[in-house]
């Protein structure tokens, strides 16, 4: 258990120090002023023959992200997009209101720093140029998300 929860934090420090300048999001279109967290959100190639990408939003802990620990949260895909529903219908740091975004006053990333990933390919922003691929399940699209995590490291 202590070695699973070290794994953890290592990750956790790993993903909230590196990740990519260009990935940076300054501020979301209708995005309150001043927030006290980084956001990143991009695509990470998993499987370049087919053309295949997973699109993630990361957002930092409010407080102390380099200890906080790591919420990695997958909608229930295919089907359902992470970043749409998870991020700004449940418990991201903002919630739409017709307008404008707003402060959610319960979002997760008061305490964690949350990394919501579309996956498989196909689900939300993520994509693949095989048209094929979207017509069955197996062990390389399930594969592809274990990929994602060592190449978004």
């Amino acid at each position: 258990m202590a070695v699973m929860i070290f794994v953890i934090f290592i990750q956790t420090n790993l993903i909230v120090e590196s990740q990519p300048k260009s990935d940076k999001i300054i501020s979301l279109p209708g995005q309150p002023d001043h927030v006290s967290f980084q956001q990143f959100s991009g695509y990470v190639m998993v499987h370049e023959k087919q053309h295949r990408a997973l699109f993630y939003y990361f957002v930092e802990a409010e407080e102390h992200p380099a200890s906080s620990p790591l919420v990695l949260w997958l909608a229930g895909g295919p089907g359902c997009s992470s970043a749409g529903a998870g991020a700004f219908m449940e418990h991201g740091p903002f919630r739409p209101n017709g307008e404008n975004l707003v402060k959610n006053e319960y979002s997760w990333n008061k305490e964690a720093n949350i990394l919501y990933l579309e996956s498989p390919a196909g689900v939300g922003f993520s994509y693949s140029s095989n048209k094929s691929f979207y017509s069955y399940i197996n062990d390389d699209i399930t594969g592809s998300l274990i990929l994602f995590l060592i190449i978004y490291n």
